[in-house]
């Protein structure tokens, strides 16, 4: 069993290398089998999956928004799971408009690695709205 301490340096390790574009030390730190839910509602709704699906989605999420930025409050962890609370400011690239959404992205962790990540947005369709005039 990975301890708190543990899970949560995984989950650190992940947004600080993903953050730098550090690809491959990210996915060391990710399951081949790695799933990523994304809420209805959102530009990039959707499931994604393999190693690279993090990467892919990371480009994805980069393009649509415009200087997105991770504002990180809190993180908890336990029974092989993170929890990280963060506000996502985001701009639409296509109308400009703004905003600050918390959410809670929620990691599962089995033997050493990301298998799941599932973010919670407080509103998700607020987010998809940005996108129209």
């Amino acid at each position: 069993m990975t301890g708190e301490s543990q899970l949560k340096a995984i989950v650190q390790a992940v947004y600080a290398h993903a953050g730098a574009g550090d690809w491959a030390a990210c996915e060391a730190l990710l399951s081949p089998d790695l799933v990523i839910h994304e809420a209805e509602g959102l530009p990039y709704a959707g499931t994604y999956r393999g190693r690279d699906a993090l990467r892919r989605l990371h480009g994805i999420v980069m393009a649509h928004w415009q200087d997105p930025e991770i504002e990180f409050h809190a993180m908890t962890a336990g029974d092989g799971h993170v929890v990280s609370l963060v506000t996502f400011h985001l701009t639409s690239r296509a109308t400009g408009k703004g905003a600050a959404m918390p959410l809670a992205e929620t990691f599962r962790i089995e033997q050493g690695r990301v298998t799941e990540i599932r973010p919670f947005y407080f509103d998700p369709a607020a987010v998809g709205a940005l996108d129209h005039a």
